[in-house]
């Protein structure tokens, strides 16, 4: 098993998350009044999908023998959520899901920042880390505001939602494309100017593997429910 010995906050902030995430999908679905099983069976494949990308951010990326096939792996496992949602979306999104819990997903970006410390240590690209994790910051941010005001009696237009969905996923392309050109051994090292960049390996690949998808699908979700209501 390949890893590297991130900041122990970093490990515990991507593993937790992690393994909230299942949880997370769970709450979204039952609070939006899904049957209970519906929602442990969409939690339930969410947490093997999660099983599977830990599997391959440890140990069978390296198999593939060319990192360039890794890549492309990680991008459709980037995609394929948020194609299933939209290809079926009379189940994933019914008459619509909670809002609140969607939004309440994308205000865990926080975690972007870490990003920047891990650059401190010298296991992530600047360009990078700084645009990724401000990116990241920002996202968190307007996710927050809206939760405050639904929070405080509030009705969050829909132009607020869709603000948040087009500058999260965008974040999500930017950090994406200078991930995969700071990386080495990849025929794209535009950004890489020889800095060790470590976002392939756990625990740091959690993000672009598993979280990241989950969080991408979510944006998607949002937009179908706010065009359902």
């Amino acid at each position: 098993m390949e890893t590297i010995a991130a900041h122990t906050i970093t490990s515990i902030v991507l593993i937790g998350s992690s393994l909230l995430v299942p949880l997370i999908a769970f709450g979204t679905y039952r609070t939006s009044g899904a049957s209970m099983k519906k929602s442990i069976t969409i939690s339930s494949v969410i947490a093997i999908w999660g099983v599977l990308m830990y599997f391959f951010c440890t140990s069978w990326q390296f198999e593939l023998g060319n990192p360039n096939l890794a890549w492309v792996i990680v991008i459709l496992n980037l995609v394929w959520p948020s194609v299933l949602v939209f290809t079926f979306k009379d189940y994933f999104i019914g008459d619509g899901l909670s809002l609140k819990w969607l939004t309440l997903a994308q205000s865990t970006r926080f975690m972007g920042t870490l990003f920047i410390l891990e650059n401190i240590r010298g296991f992530t690209g600047t360009t990078f880390a700084y645009v990724s994790g401000f990116g990241d910051f920002m996202a968190a941010v307007i996710a927050l505001t809206i939760l405050v005001q639904i929070f405080t009696g509030g009705k969050p237009t829909k132009g607020v939602y869709y603000f948040l969905i087009v500058f999260g996923l965008l974040d999500f392309v930017v950090a994406y494309s200078l991930s995969i050109s700071s990386s080495p051994g990849v025929s794209l090292q535009s950004m890489a100017f020889g800095e060790n960049h470590s976002m392939n390996l756990y625990p740091l690949a959690l993000l672009p593997y598993f979280l990241v998808p989950f969080a991408a699908a979510y944006h998607f979700m949002m937009y179908l429910t706010i065009k359902r209501n």
